[in-house]
């Protein structure tokens, strides 16, 4: 929404950058506020990891890249698909980055009573899980499948709108799926990895319709396009494979994360899912193999075992199911 800038390049693409003065006031005060909470935890005596200080202040970094570095201005100067870039740093990566600072948790070390206010019924509807991801959904949906977008690049403060329902709306989803952020109530893992997997398939649905556009759908974003760049419809053809690809793929990327802390979590929450995984898995075990004598006996071992993995007479009782089957005439 300027000058056009100069065609894109690797190098610009890491040394462009302009200053905003209000979102850079912004980013120190958050930063400021953060680590004067962190020192009040240290002066009380209490711990504070230095992880959890380094990935909040990377996360205001990552935005502050997304919105005066190269996605900022090139994004703005009418490039759909480096526009695209902005928005997974900003309602993916940035987001992510800040629930692992764990800010809840450490406002709650600060301020006791904020206690009462995370219990309140009101704010644990706000901060569900499938009240982020429709939160989520909306945005995505309600920014690029609309003429949000055409709106918007006519109008300062509808991008600066923009840029906080991304960053608002990837906090108030992924702050409950990937972090335990003093949450009033854990959310179980089966229900984080649903969520991702909805959101990822939100981002898909974005992706493909953007990929299959015959007409540039943001005349606006259009008119604006810089002369030296791909053409209109490619462009945008590009920011749906941005959308479709990258959302994917970050979004597998956190579903392996959750899969892991669910892996490494000996909550009793936690063991109770795996319980369940585990019972469905023993379920299956015992069905293979065919009917010879033994063969109930392994069957009762097989079911009445905690884990089959570290049960030496249960995995004994497997492994002779299995030899049954192996027999000349066996049959599962």
């Amino acid at each position: 929404m300027g000058d056009t800038p100069a065609p894109l390049s690797w190098g610009r693409a890491f040394a462009a950058w302009r200053f905003a003065p209000v979102t850079t006031v912004l980013l120190v005060v958050a930063l400021l506020a953060y680590l004067g909470a962190v020192l009040m935890v240290r002066r009380r005596g209490g711990r504070w990891a230095a992880a959890r200080t380094g990935c909040f202040a990377g996360g205001l970094g990552m935005v502050a890249a997304a919105i005066m570095g190269s996605p900022g201005i090139y994004g703005d100067a009418g490039l759909f698909w480096v526009h695209m870039i902005q928005h997974l740093m900003l309602i993916m990566l940035a987001p992510w980055l800040l629930c692992l600072g764990h800010p809840s948790t450490l406002l709650l070390r600060v301020v006791p009573r904020f206690d009462a206010v995370r219990r309140h019924p009101a704010v644990a509807v706000l901060t569900s899980p499938l009240v982020g991801l429709a939160a989520y959904v909306a945005v995505l949906f309600g920014v690029h499948l609309t003429s949000f977008m055409d709106v918007m690049m006519r109008s300062p403060v509808l991008m600066v709108v923009e840029r906080a329902l991304y960053l608002g709306g990837g906090y108030l989803y992924f702050s409950r799926l990937l972090t335990a952020d003093s949450p009033h109530r854990p959310t179980a893992y089966p229900l984080r990895l649903f969520s991702l997997f909805m959101g990822m398939s939100a981002d898909t649905i974005v992706g493909i319709v953007l990929l299959q556009a015959t007409n540039p759908p943001f005349p606006s974003y259009a008119r604006m396009h810089p002369p030296w760049g791909p053409g209109p419809l490619t462009d945008v053809h590009d920011g749906g494979a941005v959308m479709w690809i990258g959302g994917d793929g970050l979004m597998f990327v956190m579903m392996l994360v959750v899969g892991a802390m669910w892996f490494l979590d000996r909550a009793p929450e936690a063991r109770r899912a795996g319980a369940f995984l585990e019972s469905a898995r023993q379920s299956a075990l015992a069905r293979t193999g065919h009917e010879r004598p033994g063969g109930e006996i392994d069957r009762d071992r097989l079911r009445a075992s905690g884990d089959v993995d570290e049960d030496e007479a249960a995995l004994a009782a497997y492994n002779a199911l299995l030899s049954r089957m192996n027999r000349p005439g066996g049959s599962s």
